[in-house]
């Protein structure tokens, strides 16, 4: 969801709800409630289980969000890592991995980042894990450098894998359907709570003002839920291959004259 969408989703909460209070406030001759304060301590309530819940929810969301990103950080630093830790072995199998590195960020920017967005993963990431790690099996461990090496290697593939099943996880919305419909049930009966104070003796603008700024904050927090929810969408603050596009770049001027088996799209050439 962009960031204009955002916006006029939260001026429509704010224009709807003062509105509703524009046609209460002129339909009425008293107030709804004789005694005002009758109703103030459901309002209360009301206002404080949204308030908490909400709080709680994002907070669990920013976990999500916070998360994605943190795997996604740590995968690239640990391709990258590889890629330089090839040097150790002798040139044709130094450049064989890092054309295979090369290819699985690509991959992972240009394949499984789309992927991700509809909650998927993408086979072709999948083949360049396989394709480097059968390398592994034809690397020499003749020398101490190589063998430590090749445990380096290891110890950083524990690392990717760990950061791209993180990255993976967070793929899907972590907030389920049951809270979203609690959510957005406790938002609307706080907006409501306040309209059934409408009072007709009270200034129209001050109070249609007021119940519009409610409507607004209330919108913008489903609004943060869903943005935090939903790390991989292309929305403005959306996490981004970035981290892994500059360990692409990166990699490829280790060995300027490499030519890894795939094309930009990280796709088998």
């Amino acid at each position: 969801m962009s960031l204009a969408v955002s916006i006029l989703i939260v001026l429509a909460a704010a224009g709807l709800a003062a509105g509703a209070f524009v046609l209460v406030h002129r339909s009425t001759a008293r107030p709804l409630l004789a005694d005002s304060g009758r109703g103030r301590p459901m309002i209360q309530v009301t206002g404080t289980l949204f308030a908490v819940v909400l709080a709680f929810v994002i907070l669990a969301a920013f976990q999500t969000y916070n998360g994605a990103k943190t795997g996604a950080q740590s995968e690239a630093s640990a391709v990258l890592a590889m890629a330089r830790t090839a040097a150790l072995f002798p040139p044709a199998q130094r450049d064989a991995l890092r054309g295979d590195f090369v290819c699985y960020g690509r991959a992972v920017v240009d394949q499984e980042w789309p992927a991700m967005r509809d909650g998927q993963s993408s086979p072709v990431v999948d083949d360049w894990v396989g394709a480097y790690q059968t390398e592994f099996g034809r690397l020499s461990l003749h020398s101490p450098r190589e063998q430590l090496g090749f445990q380096n290697l290891l110890n950083l593939d524990g690392t990717r894998t760990a950061g791209r099943q993180q990255r993976l996880s967070d793929d899907n919305p972590a907030v389920p359907t049951p809270l979203w419909i609690a959510l957005i049930f406790g938002g609307c009966m706080a907006v409501a709570l306040q309209l059934g104070m409408a009072d007709p003796r009270e200034r129209l603008p001050v109070h249609a003002l007021l119940l519009a700024g409610l409507a607004s904050v209330v919108a913008a927090g489903l609004l943060v839920v869903n943005f935090l929810d939903n790390p991989y969408q292309r929305h403005a603050g959306g996490i981004q291959p970035n981290a892994m596009r500059r360990t692409v770049v990166m990699m490829e001027h280790l060995e300027p004259s490499l030519r890894p088996a795939c094309g930009q799209s990280g796709r088998p050439s």
